[in-house]
């Protein structure tokens, strides 16, 4: 069985969702920490929990408001024939198209037979499982043992009961029997009859705090059999199946590291789950070095005759995975949006942007830069804003740096992120306009992208020399000279943009509209800060000169300060 669409309202941080679900394998979500990634998986676990006693609290409901019932609907797609059974829901069935993926209310010759399951819970908190047709159905009651049989687990970061044979774990699952109760209760006698042996030496003071007790018992007339003492109780011994663990010699294997026993669990999951079944793997990265991260999403993809959902956070499985794979959850006050990476008329370079900057895709905001400049200069300034002004760091804004490594494909990228529903930003020179023109810069703005992007044709060292105070041009000098070591380097490299009548002895420089202009030139020709370290170096020395009211009308002060409010009000 799979999912073909999954909708759930007030549950958790879920206002809101509808996700018309992708005929994959495997599908990963990615997104921001708070998107409810996990709580996805979750609605997806309690929707198909295989008992009846599962317990919600006030906490599950959206804004912590029971007012709202919680419903979960999943569309079930690939029945066996045991549930197409007129006898169990073949009445009830829906149909699904697989084309359009869209859900009918009845059946069809087009359309994949299929079961709409709800999972409801209102004020009172007790779960109700149906199979509805329409939305003012009633419905059956999916029962407990049906639910088993969709064969939906989760392996989260816990994952200590898999290793063990209690119920519902994956090692129980593999077990054809599970009769040893008897062997079990002989275990829990013997441990009772080892401490009977040992009374005298172990037990005095406990049979002291007895025998008072039992005084106290017969002056209240209660009746006594033979005589109190204190003994294991076989009933609080709890030797049950769930007390059998799997062990490396003596060794548990629950002592293992995380993310062995992650990997241990998934190998077993496939094992256990020969026919078609549904996993869940919350941050599929946890405890795993990269090179193991890519022994197991490979074993994922090889496994035809599962579903597998998965989470992550990690640069490294978005690497791993194909653009088809991955699925960017949004989050907008409680709406929840789910779109697919591999839109067809950008998923091929989509594909190649995931490769290069994976980290970016992470974020719910994304800056596109130029160049690697401009990422290291916004990092400078980012460290900055958050040491002197107390401003809210990128990271707790959400807002990610993309290096577009050119500025021909900045438009392109923007556009096809826009396109996948982040927040976008570009910070582009405007030196270049055959790569990156101003139409090409208003039709970003249309799109809705921010864009900052230098006037007077100039790049982003033309404008930083042309605009910052004297001392700040002094200071942007002084980190070329601490990155390049070569002072005479660097004086060659001026004296070519100045001209013959060059003074070489900076000390001694004044400030003049030439050398400004010589300073930017070479500094970009040269490639002075073309690291995002270097550049990120070179706005540590100047970003204290940004709040000078000398400068506050120039064109680098309004492009950023743009940006900075793109970053803060966005």
């Amino acid at each position: 069985m799979r999912i073909r669409h999954l909708s759930v309202r007030n549950f958790r941080g879920i206002r809101e969702l509808d996700w018309p679900v992708p005929d994959r394998n495997l599908l990963c979500l990615i997104g921001r920490g708070d998107s409810t990634k996990s709580t996805i998986l979750e609605a997806l676990r309690r929707a198909f929990h295989p008992q009846w006693n599962l317990t919600f609290d006030d906490a599950d409901f959206h804004l912590c408001n029971p007012a709202n019932p919680i419903t979960i609907e999943a569309v079930l797609g690939d029945l066996p024939d045991e549930f197409r059974d007129l006898e169990k829901y073949g009445h009830w069935l829906c149909g699904w198209n697989t084309e359009t993926l869209a859900r009918a209310d009845d059946p069809g010759d087009a359309l994949e037979d299929a079961l709409r399951v709800r999972l409801m819970v209102k004020d009172d908190l007790e779960p109700a499982w149906t199979v509805i047709k329409n939305d003012e159905d009633d419905g059956v009651p999916f029962r407990a043992s049906d639910r088993a049989k969709v064969a939906v687990s989760l392996i989260g970061a816990i994952s200590d009961r898999h290793l063990t044979w209690s119920r519902g774990s994956i090692l129980s699952q593999l077990t054809e029997t599970e009769n040893i109760s008897s062997s079990l209760a002989g275990a829990a006698r013997a441990a009772k009859a080892a401490l009977e042996a040992r009374r005298a030496q172990d037990l005095t003071a406990f049979d002291a705090v007895a025998e008072t007790a039992e005084t106290t018992a017969r002056a209240l007339g209660v009746n006594i059999a033979a005589s109190y003492k204190a003994h294991l109780d076989t009933e609080a011994i709890n030797v049950r199946i769930a007390g059998l663990a799997l062990h490396d010699g003596d060794m548990p294997l629950r002592q293992l590291g995380l993310g062995s026993k992650r990997m241990l669990t998934t190998g077993l999951q496939k094992q256990a789950l020969r026919a078609p079944h549904i996993t869940l793997f919350d941050e599929v990265e946890v405890g795993l070095e990269p090179h193991r991260i890519a022994r197991l999403l490979q074993h994922l993809k090889q496994d035809d005759t599962g579903q597998y959902f998965l989470t992550t956070h990690s640069p490294v499985v978005l690497r791993e995975l194909t653009v088809a794979d991955l699925h960017i959850v949004h989050c907008d006050r409680g709406r929840i949006d789910v779109v697919a990476a591999n839109k067809p008329a950008i998923s091929d370079s989509i594909q190649g942007k995931i490769r290069s900057g994976a980290e970016a895709f992470l974020a719910p905001k994304i800056v596109v830069c130029e160049g690697a400049t401009e990422v290291g200069f916004l990092r400078g300034l980012d460290d900055h804003w958050v040491a002197a002004e107390d401003k809210q760091s990128f990271a707790y804004r959400g807002v990610a740096l993309f290096d577009a490594n050119g500025a021909s494909k900045i438009r392109e990228i923007a556009e096809n992120l826009k396109a996948l529903g982040y927040d976008v930003a570009a910070l582009a020179d405007s030196d270049e306009p055959d790569q990156f023109s101003d139409a090409d810069a208003q039709a970003l703005r249309g799109a809705g992208v921010t864009v900052a992007k230098w006037h007077g044709a100039l790049s982003i060292e033309e404008r930083v020399f042309a605009d910052l105070p004297w001392a700040a041009v002094m200071a942007s000098f002084g980190a070329a000279r601490a990155i390049w070591g070569d002072d005479g380097r660097l004086l060659d490299q001026v004296q070519t943009q100045f001209g013959q009548a060059f003074d070489r002895n900076f000390e001694g420089w004044a400030d003049s509209p030439q050398l400004r202009t010589a300073l930017g030139k070479a500094a970009k020709t040269s490639d002075w800060f073309k690291r995002q370290s270097w550049g990120r170096e070179w706005a540590s020395a100047i970003s204290g000169y940004l709040a000078d009211d000398a400068i506050r009308a120039s064109d680098l002060v309004r492009q950023l300060t743009s940006l900075r409010d793109w970053i803060d009000n966005v």
